[in-house]
């Protein structure tokens, strides 16, 4: 379903599981990318109505609105063949920096872009992490420490969504 709303909708997911788990829950997330811009709430709204239409599914209404939102990945860059981190390795910095006010999951972290009419998939094993938004200068050095060029911050106590890089380089993934 969600390389059907990728027709209509830049795609930003995380899948919260293992990559062999069922999805039994999809976070979906605006994704402020050069080449596409930044979906307004509007058009996430439509996006949610229509997955929810065609999948039954209902959005969580308990959801927490405060803290920050990021997925990260493990993989060094993009290259599929590049050094994998572990899931460990972020709660290891965010541990470090405090003791609680945070969450840490694993998660395929998705996107799907419609690209000369043609869906582009692109999907790597990461990590979600919900935290307290004192704990964004750990959320940075565990992205550092996985060497991830570039990740999205959603910003939900001012509600707001942001990319935070490491390099003039990095981008969207090829």
């Amino acid at each position: 379903m969600l390389c059907e709303l990728a027709y209509t909708w830049p795609v930003a997911a995380f899948l919260p599981g293992d990559a062999a788990d069922p999805v039994a829950e999809v976070v979906l997330y605006r994704d402020p990318s050069r080449t596409y811009g930044t979906p307004d709430s509007s058009a996430c709204d439509a996006a949610v109505r229509r997955l929810v239409a065609a999948t039954g599914w209902a959005p969580e209404s308990h959801q927490t609105l405060d803290g920050v939102l990021v997925g990260l990945g493990l993989r060094e860059g993009y290259d599929a063949a590049a050094k994998a981190h572990s899931p460990q390795q972020v709660a290891d910095r965010l541990l470090a920096a405090s003791a609680s006010g945070w969450s840490c999951r694993t998660a395929r972290l998705v996107s799907a872009r419609l690209v000369d009419q043609t869906v582009r998939w692109y999907e790597e094993t990461g990590v979600v992490v919900h935290a307290e938004v004192r704990l964004s200068a750990a959320i940075e050095a565990g992205a550092v420490s996985c060497a991830q060029d570039r990740y999205v911050v959603t910003h939900l106590t001012e509600r707001r969504t942001y990319v935070l890089q490491q390099r003039g380089d990095g981008g969207s993934p090829p």
